[in-house]
């Protein structure tokens, strides 16, 4: 690829993915606009064992927010589509890079769908020093799938065989150049080959996000699968104005000894911490000093508001609509000959059976949810049941 590796060399350097993960493209694409549609990730449990020496095939099932195969003249072939990847380390949602691999960026360049001039350091998985060794395919580029019903019921089988013993955690990604995104899958993968004392420790955080208000106990749920003697802390970090690694992590709970593989994490936070969004992270050391970290899977997950007197929303609220499983119309394809955008006069679809809506400005919520709510949706499409 000497086009691309010529651009990453003239580039500053990569160092374990320091510099800012976001850009904005100068050549504007008819889709850059609009929200991905994520992966919703189906059976989520904070911790899966994976014994090889039984089955190396993990199932996978996942569902979509709606269908989403209505392509602007810009975009390519390939794009709205899925694809499912492990990583061996874990890291904050929204510093994964858009891109996936200097394969897809290259194929871009030469299709004359992206500029080169637009690359910069950090923004390719594997061109990171973070993650390149770190990454592995579930699915392949070539085994992406059409954001359908028909593509997401089958689900996804993960063959773990080739895999070193460890902790593994999953994502969707969603192919939409320029602006490829990420959907964590929430909980972790021990995999080992029948001695767990072998397999270095597994840790995940559980719950998405927190939203309370002043005063009110934050309460998260945790896993850690480890050998006896291991340790756990808890840490934080204020969410910066652009994704990067490289955080300022301070302690927020102090070592303690692991002491079940299930619990709850419950602390307050102090009024230097009103009002500003914080990353936390779960720190697990076992005896022989192997070290997993596990994020909260959602960007700017605890909130405290200043506000007193009021019940915040406390954390997670379960929603049990399944586009494909709950709308009769779900199998129903778009008409991709009429624009996939939302009319300009500010009207939006909502109904489910429509299958391309493209709307990023959700119904009203909870007040205390709003601000995460908007957020989010200004990255990912969002699905309102």
């Amino acid at each position: 690829m000497p086009v691309l590796r010529d651009i990453l060399t003239r580039a500053a350097p990569t160092t374990a993915l320091l510099g800012a993960l976001a850009w904005t493209p100068t050549t504007r694409a008819g889709n850059v606009g609009l929200p991905r549609t994520p992966v919703q990730h189906k059976d989520e449990v904070c911790l899966t064992r994976v014994d090889r020496s039984v089955d190396p095939v993990v199932h996978l099932e996942y569902t979509i927010p709606s269908v989403d195969i209505c392509l602007t003249p810009d975009e390519p072939a390939d794009s709205r589509t899925h694809q499912f990847v492990a990583f061996c380390r874990d890291a904050p949602p929204e510093s994964i890079p858009h891109w996936l691999s200097l394969a897809d960026v290259q194929a871009n360049i030469d299709s004359g769908y992206f500029d080169p001039a637009e690359l910069k350091p950090n923004q390719i998985v594997e061109d990171t020093d973070y993650f390149a060794d770190c990454w592995f395919p579930i699915t392949t580029a070539a085994e992406r799938r059409p954001i359908t019903c028909e593509a997401a019921r089958p689900g996804v089988d993960w063959d773990t065989s080739a895999l070193a013993p460890g902790a593994y955690f999953v994502a969707g990604y969603t192919y939409e150049p320029t602006l490829n995104d990420w959907t964590p899958r929430r909980g972790v993968f021990r995999v080992h080959d029948g001695d767990l004392a072998a397999a270095p420790p597994a840790a995940a955080i559980f719950t998405h996000t927190v939203d309370v208000w002043y005063g009110d106990p934050v309460r998260l749920a945790a896993c850690v699968d480890a050998m006896p003697g291991s340790t756990w802390r808890l840490e934080f970090a204020e969410m910066p104005d652009e994704p990067r690694l490289e955080l300022d992590w301070q302690t927020l709970l102090p070592v303690a000894p692991v002491e079940s593989t299930d619990f709850d994490i419950e602390f307050v936070l102090d009024d230097a911490h009103a009002d500003v969004r914080l990353h936390v992270r779960l720190v697990v050391e076992d005896p022989e000093g192997r070290t997993t970290i596990a994020h909260m899977p959602t960007p700017g997950t605890v909130l405290m508001r200043k506000q007193t007197g009021v019940t915040g929303s406390g954390g997670d609220e379960p929603n049990d609509f399944d586009f494909c499983r709950d709308n009769p119309a779900a199998d129903k394809l778009p008409d991709c000959g009429q624009p996939s955008e939302p009319e300009t006069s500010g009207e939006t679809p909502e109904d489910p059976a429509d299958g391309c809506a493209c709307s990023s400005t959700p119904s009203p919520g909870p007040g205390s949810l709003m601000a995460l709510v908007l957020l989010a949706c200004g990255r990912r499409r969002c699905r309102w049941a």
